[in-house]
């Protein structure tokens, strides 16, 4: 799984001499910049924003670098060591690419989920009943193929049953990820998304999440179509390059 990384849509470095730093990186090379976004990126979390910076680090910086039979992510098992209480310890490497594995979750802290008002149509006036509600059906949003839930209270729960048989009989489109997918949006593998998708199963299998890759969306967050927001024509990928044009040494 080779990587091939640059840094080539950040900042030209000037011309002139630059000042060249231990780990093989220049004060022009754009790591710095890079380093910047990752830290301001709000959609990253604290797990794969860590992973992320290492990975980076690993090919720009690491003093340890070599161009010849070097592993990254060897290289960053290593540092990152082994995680778990006794019994069957697992990398801590898996568990940072595990969390950034691209899926759909739903979002158990939206207003939907949240509100618990019952939904109950009433006969007697207009509106919905508006009641604390207890249990819940489930629907899909045929735009995103999301999960919402339906509500219902304990007055109510025949309306609740046929909520869920009209759950279940509808047709359920493959849903846009919500979830992971950084790493491909920050980094290109030369593997593409083949590449991306050994690393992501290698992870889930320590971790036992039993990932799949989304159908129809690929890996990349930066590509997938955000419900309520019109995605540029093009969105840059960011790539890393080495100093002077040179593809760095490693595997990603």
């Amino acid at each position: 799984m080779g990587a091939a990384l640059h840094l080539a849509h950040l900042e030209q470095a000037p011309a002139g001499p630059q000042r060249r730093r231990k780990g093989g990186g220049t004060a022009g090379d754009g790591y710095d910049k890079l380093v910047a976004r990752v830290w301001q990126d709000q959609r990253l979390t604290p797990k794969t924003r860590e992973l992320l910076l290492l990975v980076v680090w690993l090919i720009c910086r690491d003093p340890q670098r070599s161009e010849d039979d070097w592993t990254l992510w060897g290289r960053a098992t290593e540092i990152l060591g082994v995680d778990g209480p006794g019994g069957r310890k697992s990398p801590r490497l898996a568990e940072l690419l595990d969390d950034d594995r691209p899926r759909y979750e739903p979002d158990w802290l939206s207003d939907a989920w949240q509100g618990r008002v019952c939904a109950a149509p009433m006969i007697r006036r207009a509106g919905e009943c508006g009641q604390h509600a207890t249990e819940h059906a489930l629907r899909i949003d045929r735009a995103t193929g999301w999960q919402e839930p339906v509500w219902y209270c304990s007055r109510h729960r025949d309306f609740g049953r046929v909520a869920e048989a009209a759950y279940r009989a509808q047709d359920k489109p493959f849903p846009i990820p919500n979830r992971g997918g950084m790493l491909p949006s920050y980094l290109a593998h030369r593997g593409g998304d083949a590449g991306w998708t050994k690393l992501y199963e290698w992870a889930s299998k320590w971790r036992f999440s039993s990932w799949k890759p989304p159908q129809g969306y690929g890996l990349v967050a930066d590509d997938w179509p955000t419900p309520g927001v019109e995605r540029p024509v093009s969105v840059p990928r960011l790539r890393l390059a080495a100093l002077d044009g040179e593809l760095l040494g490693g595997a990603l």
